[in-house]
């Protein structure tokens, strides 16, 4: 490893222990600068007992029954142990080398006391501290240099370098390396306070107290960052006003003070039983050292950032623990102590933070979700559950009768893939929601009675921990503390949950089952213009499979700066259709589970088999529909209208390669191209290896994901209905994501390329020759969908015979016709099919009739069977073969007409809802068939009977 940056002279003066390195890190006084050090700040009275943050001293009995007796618990445990016993151990024996770790000004002369910024960046430094002070981070951006493990970092690192996955980096341009590394160290030497907590081990109080120590009076001599020119929107200092904290270019990145409050709180005795010598030369004890330098950070926090949004919530979780840590108000000259800061949080808004009772208005009341993106989304609401948990150690439920609080927290469930990812749009990388938020929901339902919501939270963590995204062996501390056994499975749970709207993110989920090898899932979004961490990216859809979204929304972005984070929040890194709407309001024309004005989530179903939604937006309009055809078999519907005589599909999915095909299987002949240009969007000039041919038929594209560790191969299948005037694209897009756990055996994660369809239309206005296609999710080998084809699709008509087969009995000769429209004229095909609606299905197997599905409309017939709106509005409704015989289902009175059967001119329809067989109104018979009004409902029986 390169030393020439390390001087020898200055790794002597810094030791270990509080006894040890102590001693050299009091070399001497301040250089006459601003030292922040002040007059005395406490009366020496109302000293609180500690730990008091999380935990009291009665706390401890039942931590060590959870760890006995708990197996999660126990295992959590042993982690916890198995990660800080190798340094605590080392730390006996050689001190300097965590603490050497630490990103200090270490250089004497240059222990900088003052730091100054200039275009968000560190620009010069002056003063000099009588001990190393902590280093100001180099940079506000981040980019894409990562710290290395612990073992591999530079030692004692005078001139700021850091050793990351790149190598080694100056300290320029170290990104968000320094404040990661601080943060890091004094995370772990947290875990090890909870250890000498739990176990009284005097190991776990040196190695964490060391590290405190060390922070602590690194922190103490530095003045809050100057930002003369105002590039973080305020001067700096104390003065309030722009987004810096006392640490960090941003307040929401921030967390030093609280993480150290958290070992404070935990070795307290330790800490005051064994005082740093540098205290005495100050003239200052634990409690009025720590006082200081936590009421910075706090303070500083109170006059920075913005008043709502993530960064209100974000900067409270900067600070709150060190709050929570303080001495209550009497202890205090200025009688600002715990009480007088948690009231800030708890009560009263200030003008740059919002106390929890605003936070809640947030949120929105009928869908429980805050207004941004899922990542920011989900984050605020786990942020405040966490919070929950030490405000009340000090007196204060923030959840109970609090049912906004408590429907947020919920509200992240409709948007969780079988697998326990979150569904991905706007700003954000998707990935795992953070289980913890489920964790400290858990442990509240249960310790409050509320069996059906923790039975729902506990099917929520159990799904992700059966999908290897979540693992409850490693919980960490807080877990350990405030967790608690899972109820075991049963009863209703996110399987249930069909359809999801909110009308704010622009955002609809249809899901058919919620398990990853079965389930069904597709979202359908518009575009904001950036409002709420919501981007611009078209009408836009995903479509999943075995738990993966696998025609996902690009978002392998580095950070906000980044050259390409305008593809990846765009609509060339969408699957949508351009030029045209990028954002902007949508009109939701239907939704079947409907989803009423004051809900989220849909009602009951009208058929277990296919939903559907319809949605606006400008010229463009969208329907997509689910189609189970077995207990393991489906797929998606996509019709895409645009009222534009030139458009390009566009179409990411994940895979090793892509095959396009035409309607015979014979592979398209591609060649180069240089004509697919920028005109659309600026950001076509990200895809590369463009090749096209020019074909009008109908089109078969294949994505293709190879086995691995992580499963078996996956395929994507398309079947796109041919029309005049296209050609077709093959192109390489930018990679779909940066991390790890969103795509299987990370297919597709950066720096790999994403294989992209392009499918351009000109000359043909696409609102009346639409895009039509059939997306098939599969393993391998295990593709149901034998054929596609047009049933005659023209102007506002669209349909579709699909053909199913495979071994199940389901799937024998299965036959489903889709059908779309955007007008309100009965088209009639032939076979006796007749439909009049907006979206319909029709299906059958070799067992004959299996169901009818009218998503919204007034008339579908095919055969002898047929469903329609009784009365002069459309509506939703379907019929189906049942194990017992038939049901309907609809949300208004339909006339069902059915065979006669043997009974003939004698034949009457009869329905049951639940008391008894009742003859249906308006019979009518003309021999061949029967029919009758059945009253509006979900799983009527209905039969044919004299």
């Amino acid at each position: 490893m390169p030393r020439s940056h390390v001087s020898n002279p200055t790794r002597r003066h810094v030791l270990a222990s509080a006894t040890g390195a102590a001693a050299l890190l009091a070399l001497g006084p301040a250089d006459g600068r601003a030292t922040a050090v002040g007059r005395a700040q406490t009366s020496g009275s109302a000293v609180a007992t500690h730990p008091q943050v999380y935990v009291t001293a009665t706390d401890r009995e039942a931590v060590l029954d959870r760890v006995a007796r708990s197996d999660w618990a126990t295992r959590s445990f042993a982690a916890l142990k198995a990660t800080i016993d190798p340094l605590a151990d080392r730390h006996l024996t050689d001190p300097a080398w965590i603490l050497s770790r630490m990103a200090m000004f270490w250089k004497e002369g240059e222990r900088y006391t003052q730091v100054y910024i200039k275009d968000q960046r560190f620009d010069r430094a002056e003063g000099n501290a009588p001990v190393p002070t902590v280093r100001y981070p180099a940079m506000r951006i981040w980019n894409a240099n990562r710290n290395v493990p612990l073992a591999d970092r530079i030692p004692y690192s005078e001139d700021g370098s850091m050793m990351s996955n790149n190598g080694l980096v100056p300290y320029a341009e170290t990104g968000h390396m320094v404040r990661l590394n601080n943060e890091e160290i004094l995370a772990i030497a947290g875990d090890a306070g909870f250890l000498h907590w739990v176990t009284g081990e005097e190991k776990y109080a040196r190695f964490a107290a060391d590290i405190y120590w060390q922070w602590l009076l690194g922190v103490y001599y530095m003045n809050p960052a100057l930002d003369p020119e105002r590039s973080l929107g305020g001067p700096g200092g104390y003065e309030p006003g722009g987004i810096g904290g006392y640490y960090d270019y941003e307040v929401i990145h921030d967390p030093m003070g609280g993480l150290a409050a958290v070992v404070y709180d935990f070795v307290f005795d330790h800490l005051q039983a064994n005082p740093h010598p540098h205290l005495a030369e100050i003239g200052k004890g634990l409690i009025e050292t720590s006082g200081i330098v936590f009421k910075r950070f706090i303070d500083i926090n109170r006059v920075r950032g913005f008043s709502t949004g993530n960064w209100n919530i974000n900067g409270w979780g900067c600070v709150l623990d060190a709050i929570l840590a303080l001495e209550p108000n009497a202890h205090y000259l200025d009688g600002r102590g715990r009480e007088y800061y948690l009231e800030s949080y708890t009560e009263t808004s200030t003008e740059y933070h919002q106390a929890l009772p605003d936070i809640l208005t947030e949120y929105n009341p009928v869908t429980g979700l805050w207004p941004e993106s899922p990542v920011y989304s989900f984050g605020t609401i786990g942020s405040l559950l966490k919070f929950s948990v030490p405000v009340a150690k000090a007196g204060v439920d923030t959840i109970a009768d609090n049912d906004t609080l408590r429907r947020a927290s919920l509200a992240i469930v409709p948007w969780l893939d079988g697998r326990g990812n979150m569904v991905v749009f706007g700003d954000g990388r998707g990935g795992s929601p953070g289980y913890t938020t489920f964790e400290r929901l858990l442990s509240y339902y249960t310790r409050t009675g509320q069996g059906d919501n923790a039975q729902l939270v506990s099917d929520v963590l159990r799904n992700a921990i059966a999908a290897g995204q979540y693992s409850r062996n490693a919980v960490g501390w807080l877990g350990i503390v405030d967790g608690t056994d899972l109820v075991p499975a049963g009863g209703a749970g996110a399987a249930e949950i069909r359809a999801a709207y909110s009308a704010h993110h622009r955002h609809i989920t249809l899901k058919n089952r919620n398990d990853a090898e079965t389930g069904l899932m597709a979202t359908l979004y518009g575009g904001y213009d950036g409002a709420y961490h919501l981007t611009d990216n078209g009408l836009a859809v995903q479509f999943y499979g075995k738990g993966w979204a696998l025609s996902p929304n690009a978002k392998a972005y580095e950070s906000y700066w980044s050259a390409d984070y305008g593809y990846h929040r765009g609509a060339a890194g969408a699957n949508t259709i351009l030029p045209g709407y990028r954002q902007g309001p949508v009109t939701v024309n239907a939704i079947e589970p409907a989803v009423s004005a004051d809900a989220f989530t849909g009602g009951p179903p009208i058929s277990p088999h296919v939903s559907f939604a319809d949605v606006t937006a400008a010229e463009k309009r969208r329907q997509i529909a689910i189609v189970r055809t077995s207990p393991t078999t489906g797929y998606y519907v996509d019709v895409f209208r645009s009222d534009q005589e030139d458009n390009d599909y566009l179409h990411h999915n994940l895979g090793h390669r892509l095959e396009l095909t035409d309607a015979s299987g014979t592979p398209l002949s591609l060649a180069p191209a240089t004509d697919l240009g920028t005109e659309y969007d600026a950001a076509y000039a990200y895809f590369t290896e463009v090749r096209s041919a020019a074909h009008d038929g109908d089109l078969s594209a294949r994505w293709t994901i190879d086995a691995s560790a992580a499963g078996p191969a996956i395929t994507m299948n398309l079947w796109l209905v041919g029309q005049s005037g296209r050609t077709v694209y093959q192109v390489e897009a930018p990679p779909t994501t940066i991390v790890d756990t969103v795509t299987p055996a990370g297919v597709n994660k950066a720096p790999d390329t994403t294989p992209t369809l392009i499918v351009r239309q000109n000359g043909n206005n696409a609102a009346t020759a639409p895009f039509v296609g059939v997306f098939e999710p599969s393993a391998e080998g295990e593709r149901s969908v034998r054929r596609v084809r047009d049933l005659g699709s023209t102007g506002a008509f669209a349909g579709l015979k699909v053909t199913s087969g495979g071994g199940s009995r389901e799937l024998r000769d299965r036959v489903e016709r889709i059908l779309s429209a955007t007008d309100d004229a009965t088209h009639t095909l032939g076979g006796g099919l007749t439909f009049r609606g907006t979206f319909g299905v029709t299906s059958e197997n070799r067992d004959g009739f299996q169901y009818l599905y009218l998503g919204l409309g007034h008339r579908l017939f095919h055969g002898d069977h047929g469903i329609e709106a009784a009365g002069d509005e459309a509506v939703a409704a379907g019929l189906r073969r049942a194990d017992d015989g038939l049901e309907v289902s609809a949300a208004a009175p339909v006339r069902v007409t059915l065979p006669t059967g043997r009974h003939g001119r004698r034949a009457r329809l009869h329905y049951d809802t639940g008391d008894g067989w009742n003859p249906a109104d308006q019979p009518d018979n003309d021999g061949r068939t029967v029919s009758g009004v059945v009253p509006a409902g979900h799983g009527t029986r209905i039969r044919v009977a004299t």
